[in-house]
């Protein structure tokens, strides 16, 4: 008589773990933001640190957040307290009135002109 084949161990599923390291919003140093979650059931505390310009911030989490959910809330935070003379529009200059009555104009970078051909001064006489 033969011999039983051997029955193959399933494969075991990789479990996705999220980050718990960010890049920083203000001096843009890569993994250097660290997000730490604390507390017992009552008071839940995500704190989160970056290494290099010593940036903090802390907000009540709940038992589903992640750390990626403390950084969003930060970047959410910083957009909201965002310095009036900051360009926080992007890339526009004081120019037309829009909803808020704010002044704003698109910029543009890195645009072709119109004409896409060469310049001929010979055909403009």
């Amino acid at each position: 008589m033969g011999k039983r084949k051997a029955k193959r161990k399933p494969m075991q599923k990789k479990k996705l773990v999220l980050d718990t390291q960010f890049n920083c919003i203000f001096c843009n140093h890569e993994k250097s933001v660290d997000v730490k979650m604390y507390g017992n059931r009552e008071d839940k505390v995500g704190n989160l640190a970056c290494r290099a310009c010593g940036a903090k911030f802390q907000s009540i989490i709940n038992q589903l957040s992640d750390p990626v959910d403390v950084y969003s809330d930060w970047v959410d935070a910083a957009e909201m307290v965002k310095p009036e003379g900051d360009g926080g529009h992007g890339d526009y200059d004081d120019d037309q009135l829009d909803d808020e009555g704010l002044f704003h104009s698109r910029v543009a970078v890195n645009v072709r002109s119109p004409d896409y051909g060469e310049d001929d001064e010979d055909d403009l006489e």
